[in-house]
């Protein structure tokens, strides 16, 4: 299943499955079903699902079986000509093109951006420690920054090279503590697209301290446009491209990482509870970036990320933002141009 939060005309985010043209809201669709079926009386006793997200998660296998319940159901009740409405006549399937997707899970619980390809690391010009081997390693992202498919990629008034970065990440549905690797592979949704929008030149700066990143990443982050759920991905064969005005700048795949999705989980999970709702990236495919690739987005840009089986994650790059007079702090004047031989 390809699930998505969207928000028909007027209304507010819900919880949806893309199916072809349309976009079947699971919840509506239950209790449309036992409306037609046995009258008002029915539709209140439909089974019970969360209309967002990560209360969706938190439902974990339950949910995902109800949700895939209510894709079979819409399919059938369509190619019956039934049409499926609430008690107030509203729609339980709705048209794709009259709907907005947002990001999958608009406000995630925890984001956590993991560095697990070696390709990556190395054309970027970093030194690869041993650390890297032993052990996932990330930094923690802005849950409050996120933005879905369509929505401009902010550009700070701090920097001169924005960047995109092509990775792909999974959303828990289940949580623990002390996880072993087993353990955490039941405990995942599925993938999306993740763009960590970059500012490359302050993220240098800043991490030549040795903490970080914080102003080279928190200002924006895109997420979409669906979770494909598990049972529909092969994690080492995820085939990845990137493309700037329909030009391709990177293609790659999620075959050469250092770690599984469950190594990350139960890594994550050592001596510390992970919940359902977490999302966890799994950084940038080797080339997936313009730092390695030495090409530069500009404002107006248009930048599309596709994954196979999740789609494209489509986002135009906005103008650079203008500092307010006396915003910040005087004493920063810009960063050193980031080249990929730095370090």
């Amino acid at each position: 299943m390809r699930l998505v939060t969207f928000t028909p005309p007027g209304l507010a985010p819900r919880l949806g499955v893309l199916d072809g043209p349309t976009v079947v809201e699971p919840a509506a669709v239950l209790r449309a079903d036992r409306l037609l079926a046995e009258g008002s009386a029915g539709a209140g006793r439909a089974p019970e699902l969360p209309t967002e997200m990560v209360a969706f998660f938190e439902t974990g296998e339950r949910g995902l079986d109800l949700a895939r319940q209510a894709l079979d159901t819409a399919r059938t009740r369509r190619e019956r000509g039934d049409e499926l409405t609430g008690p107030d006549g509203s729609p339980a399937v709705h048209a794709l093109a009259d709907v907005t997707l947002l990001a999958p899970v608009p406000r995630p619980r925890r984001v956590r951006d993991y560095l697990t390809y070696t390709e990556h690391a190395t054309g970027s010009g970093l030194e690869v420690p041993p650390a890297f081997a032993a052990m996932p390693i990330c930094y923690k992202c802005n849950t409050e920054s996120i933005i879905g498919p369509e929505q401009p990629l902010l550009w700070p008034s701090y920097t001169d090279q924005l960047d995109f970065e092509l990775e792909l990440g999974f959303f828990t549905s289940g949580g623990g503590r002390d996880l072993t690797v087993r353990e955490a592979a039941r405990r995942i949704a599925g993938v999306t697209i993740f763009n960590d929008v970059s500012a490359r030149d302050i993220q240098f700066f800043e991490m030549s301290l040795g903490i970080g990143p914080s102003k080279g990443k928190d200002f924006c982050t895109a997420m979409g446009p669906c979770v494909l759920t598990m049972d529909e991905v092969d994690e080492w064969a995820v085939e990845m491209t990137a493309r700037v005005n329909g030009e391709v700048w990177a293609s790659g795949t999620t075959r050469h990482r250092q770690f599984s999705f469950a190594e990350v989980l139960a890594w994550a999970s050592l001596d510390e509870e992970v919940y359902p709702g977490e999302f966890f990236g799994l950084g940038t495919v080797g080339g997936g970036c313009g730092l390695e690739l030495d090409r530069w987005i500009q404002p107006g840009d248009v930048v599309e990320l596709e994954a196979s089986g999740v789609g494209v994650l489509r986002n135009p790059v906005g103008a650079r933002q203008i500092r307010p007079e006396g915003a910040g702090v005087a004493s920063y004047r810009g960063a050193p141009r980031a080249r990929a031989d730095h370090g």
